[in-house]
């Protein structure tokens, strides 16, 4: 599987502190059925990550995998705090999208639900495309799911959480959560981990519900077709309806 949001690197935000930390997070990850992860730490007010530091911690945590012997992929992006999607420099927001194209919008409890189309609307005008995370945590998410609907019919994509689908965040989380999964509204699913004590991985433990619950076809789109699409800047959901060309099966 592929983890498309995890707060994976050392001494960055509110993840793990130290490089040992990050080890035995990317342990934890591993033997929760993940071998590629997408590392997001925050830019926000609150955590104003310069990229620099954030490429020389991915720098370290790979020779840090290796010499242990730990076989997980990692790439790089961030998860972009709302008020920065929406007026930050667009400069600093493009040095940390997701193959040029993908930018990881950070949805809080109390994001207006406004922040959808606004998003889209500074983001599409670079050319690049938003990936909402988490916005089932958004308290007006349940009054104004139309919203989300316009973003995603302008190539925007939803990212959840398996922390929510688990009631982790709370029961009005976890009924937006699943929701959005059985109204074909979510297009990955990430561990948002930060440790190994708090806020752990649970991946394999959420997408086990979700396929019980809706079926595991959706589960390979959530955690390895769709994240792999992504990851190479490509629409997932255009790529499944593309017409096959000649020769392919």
């Amino acid at each position: 599987m592929i983890d498309t949001h995890c707060h994976l690197l050392a001494g960055l935000d509110d993840g793990p502190r130290t490089e040992t930390e990050s080890l035995q997070l990317a342990e934890r990850l591993l033997a929760d059925g993940i071998d590629r992860v997408l590392c997001t730490p925050h830019y926000s007010s609150m955590f104003p990550t310069r990229h620099e530091d954030a490429v020389a911690a991915l720098r370290r945590l790979r020779e840090e995998l290796t010499g242990a012997g730990v076989p997980l992929e990692l790439e790089l992006a961030a998860e972009i705090g709302p008020a920065l999607a929406v007026a930050g420099p667009l400069e600093e927001i493009e040095r940390r999208t997701i193959a040029g194209r993908f930018v990881l919008v950070e949805i809080l409890p109390d994001t207006p639900a406004v922040t959808f189309e606004t998003c889209v609307d500074r983001l599409e005008g670079a050319g690049l495309a938003a990936i909402f995370a988490h916005p089932e945590r958004s308290h007006d998410l349940g009054r104004h799911l139309a919203e989300l609907d316009d973003a995603r019919s302008r190539g925007a994509l939803v990212q959840v959480v398996a922390p929510s689908l688990l009631g982790r965040w709370g029961p009005g989380a976890e009924e937006n959560a699943w929701r959005l999964v059985e109204t074909d509204r979510i297009d990955l699913l990430g561990t948002d981990a930060h440790g190994v004590r708090r806020r752990r991985p649970h991946l394999r433990e959420a997408a086990g519900r979700i396929g019980a619950r809706v079926g595991h076809d959706l589960v390979r789109d959530l955690t390895e077709r769709n994240p792999a699409a992504v990851l190479r800047g490509v629409d997932p959901r255009r790529e499944r309806t593309a017409p096959q060309t000649a020769g392919t099966r």
